[in-house]
């Protein structure tokens, strides 16, 4: 069933929406703007800034220690990788850089889905809800369309996201 999703997302937009599914998974364009999305509250919002700032960092720490170092490179030691639906599967066309380490949890999507708990924590109101919700589902669009998760995936580093968001809130506001 999850071969069948990857391969219906894969072929969605091909050609048309390449460019923009590969511009948002660029690792190096995701750091430049969480940094200046987390920097502009920082100094831009008197109110909630400094939390939004530091609950950014702190959701960010947990991706990082869970999902990268726990669960991609220390307990794939244990249980082996997941290997990506562009490898296993011939009919995928990979698009954009090829990972190639677990495909399990998308590393992409628990640091979108971090973030933007934050985010829409403290401005829960449409205009910064719908634009997070369309940025969440094009993200989940994207790995898929290029062929790095399947769906499974997508769903685990969406759920991780959220409570590392959550938790950088809790501990923002009770221990900050």
């Amino acid at each position: 069933m999850e071969l069948k999703i990857v391969k219906f997302f894969n072929k969605l937009g091909l050609g048309v929406l390449d460019k923009a599914a590969y511009f948002v998974s660029r690792i190096k364009y995701l750091v430049i703007f969480w940094t200046i999305l987390a920097l502009g509250f920082l100094f831009l919002d008197k109110q909630f800034g400094q939390k939004i700032f530091l609950g950014i960092i702190i959701a960010s720490a947990f991706h990082f220690l869970i999902s990268e170092g726990l669960i991609k490179h220390t307990l794939t030691k244990i249980w082996g990788k997941r290997t990506r639906p562009y490898i296993l599967h011939r009919e995928i066309i990979p698009i954009g850089r090829k990972f190639t380490d677990s495909s399990f949890p998308s590393s992409h999507m628990s640091s979108t889905l971090a973030i933007l708990t934050v985010v829409v924590f403290f401005y829960p109101i449409f205009w910064v809800m719908a634009p997070a919700f369309l940025l969440a589902l094009f993200m989940a669009y994207a790995r898929m369309h290029q062929g790095m998760h399947y769906l499974s995936d997508v769903i685990a580093g969406a759920v991780l996201g959220i409570i590392y968001g959550l938790a950088g809130i809790f501990i923002t506001n009770n221990f900050l």
